[in-house]
């Protein structure tokens, strides 16, 4: 079985499993579909969008070497191009597996602290703050639209109350 083959396969199932819970969604209240609804219909449209796109291009640009394999003492030289191979093929270190959940358990107790919105905008900036991955004025700015497009999205147009975190109570004691 081609590779191709396989992807299809994959996004068959993933299309049928969208659909299915639309069906399942037609037998909920208006209110309880106001999540289910849309993220399926959603996935739907970018399942369709990735089977078109892997179907319709051709196939060399499909082709990845994702393990670079080298004969012995052949050495990556810097700049080649083998260097995301070769940190591909590396295995995590506990390290770098405990910063990453430690990633998420900070925006976890974020959101539990300040609330969603608050949450969004901490984490985001200081994220960016952290790796330095775009100048201060970016990063405000690309923060800035995701916490917008958050509230937008569940505040808006899903219409669903947040969550304010544990310091709701002193935060409403200054109002």
């Amino acid at each position: 079985m081609s590779r191709r083959t396989q992807e299809n396969i994959a996004a068959g199932v993933l299309l049928a499993l969208f659909a299915g819970v639309i069906w399942l969604c037609q037998d909920f209240g208006p209110r309880a579909r106001m999540i289910p609804l849309p993220l399926a219909v959603f996935g739907i449209v970018l399942t369709v969008i990735q089977i078109l796109w892997q179907n319709l291009r051709s196939t060399d640009e499909l082709q990845m070497d994702m393990i670079a394999v080298r004969p012995v003492g052949d050495a990556a030289k810097p700049g080649d191009g083998t260097e995301i191979a070769a940190a591909a093929g590396k295995a995590a270190t506990w390290r770098e597996e405990a910063g990453a959940l430690g990633i998420v358990a900070a925006l976890l107790g974020l959101i539990l602290v300040t609330g969603l919105l608050p949450a969004v905008f901490l984490f985001t900036g200081g994220y960016f703050w952290v790796t330095r991955q775009y100048s201060w004025l970016a990063s405000l700015i690309y923060t800035a639209v995701l916490t917008a497009a958050v509230y937008l999205l569940f505040e808006v147009a899903l219409q669903i109350q947040p969550y304010h975190g544990l310091l709701a109570p002193l935060v409403e004691r200054f109002r």
